[in-house]
């Protein structure tokens, strides 16, 4: 049977936890992580109008974008609009998994998600995240330990390289050794030199395996003190991190740009910034609140940026600098790249994940 757990491990997979911003609250905010699951209902935020769906449809866990509590709350009563839903929801033992700015970063995360409906390609992020810290570890083995050490390593977690795993290097050399006093080789005998036919094998392993795929490595290899190097690399960026950057297949106006947006994202109006006729290819985006990268957008020399909403005065200073401005709403830049998202969670996990139907947004153009 599938547990909360299961459901957090799923979302940490596509949306690893460690991608958030300091200040976010991510994770498992309410709920018992040993708790059977049969339902999920994903949405943006935790309201009185989810909290009914989740009761009438029956579902046992919420995956919600917003959490319902940033800074932590001091006290959980009911004196409180998050206090009154969390306690609402705990009556119902029902638990809540929040995926906030870990997967607005995250490579296929909502980023990516708006990048694609506004017809972006060769997508990069705009403040790119370094990959986690990975090392190389090197052992000289016999020819006759090649495979079992190999295989070890991979067991412990060595290998793995974006989508591939298993990976290894290896080429064969001739080591010399001189086993003193008190030493038991496996080869050669002690008190002489002994040349051996080895081999050099290298695999990659991130930090968090290290010591595992060490340890491994030294049970493994038949030598009483296996010679092992360890290097650390340069963790080269990774395709998550805030925002986007994309580019159109062929330059169009500004104008053009926001209806085409306002098409992609099901809008009546967006709001604009900039000149209407002014050509546009090289366009960042972000979703929700965009006020955090106004400054990136600059450097990154975009002929246009869009992103849910942006202060007035940062709307202007960008037009006036040459970077049109489409603005398309928090809740519309979130919700629909969520509703392209939410398939990939239910493709990952054994229950039914179903989308919020009675989520609405709360502030309208009229």
């Amino acid at each position: 049977m599938t547990t909360v757990a299961d459901i957090l491990a799923a979302v940490d997979n596509l949306a690893p936890f460690r991608l958030a911003e300091e200040w976010d609250t991510v994770g498992l905010l309410l709920g018992d992580a040993d708790a059977k699951v049969r339902r999920v209902l994903v949405s943006l935020d935790v309201t009185e109008a989810v909290c009914d769906e989740a009761e009438r449809t029956k579902a046992d866990c919420l995956l919600t974008h917003h959490p319902f509590f940033l800074k932590g709350l001091p006290r959980v009563t009911a004196e409180t609009r998050p206090g009154r839903l969390a306690l609402r929801l705990a009556a119902g033992r029902r638990a809540v998994i929040a995926a906030h700015t870990n997967l607005d970063a995250a490579t296929g995360g909502l980023n990516d998600l708006l990048a694609e409906r506004a017809g972006l390609t060769n997508l990069e992020p705009l403040c790119a995240e370094p990959g986690p810290a990975r090392y190389k570890v090197v052992v000289f083995v016999p020819e006759g330990d090649l495979e079992a050490v190999r295989r070890a390593a991979f067991e412990a977690g060595a290998g793995r390289i974006g989508a591939y795993a298993e990976c290894s290097f290896a080429a064969p050399g001739e080591g010399t050794f001189f086993a003193g006093k008190g030493t038991k080789p496996t080869v050669g005998r002690r008190g002489k030199r002994s040349a051996v036919a080895e081999h050099r094998l290298e695999v990659v392993v991130e930090e968090s395996h290290l010591g595992a795929v060490v340890a491994a490595i030294g049970r493994t290899a038949s030598y009483e003190t296996p010679a092992i190097d360890v290097y650390s690399l340069r963790a080269p960026p990774g395709g998550s991190g805030l925002g986007r950057i994309g580019q159109l297949k062929k330059p169009k106006t500004l104008a053009r740009f926001a209806d085409d947006i306002k098409r992609a994202l099901g809008l009546k109006t967006a709001a604009v910034a900039g000149e209407s006729g002014r050509k546009i290819q090289r366009v960042a985006v972000c979703t929700g609140s965009g006020n955090g990268l106004v400054e990136t957008v600059r450097a990154a020399r975009c002929d246009a940026y869009l992103t849910g909403e942006l202060k007035y005065h940062e709307s202007q200073a960008l037009a006036a600098e040459g970077v049109g401005v489409v603005l398309g709403g928090h809740y519309e830049t979130e919700r629909v790249p969520l509703e392209d998202w939410t398939p990939r969670l239910a493709a990952a996990v054994d229950v039914e994940v179903v989308l919020s139907k009675a989520e609405r947004g709360t502030l309208h153009w009229k």
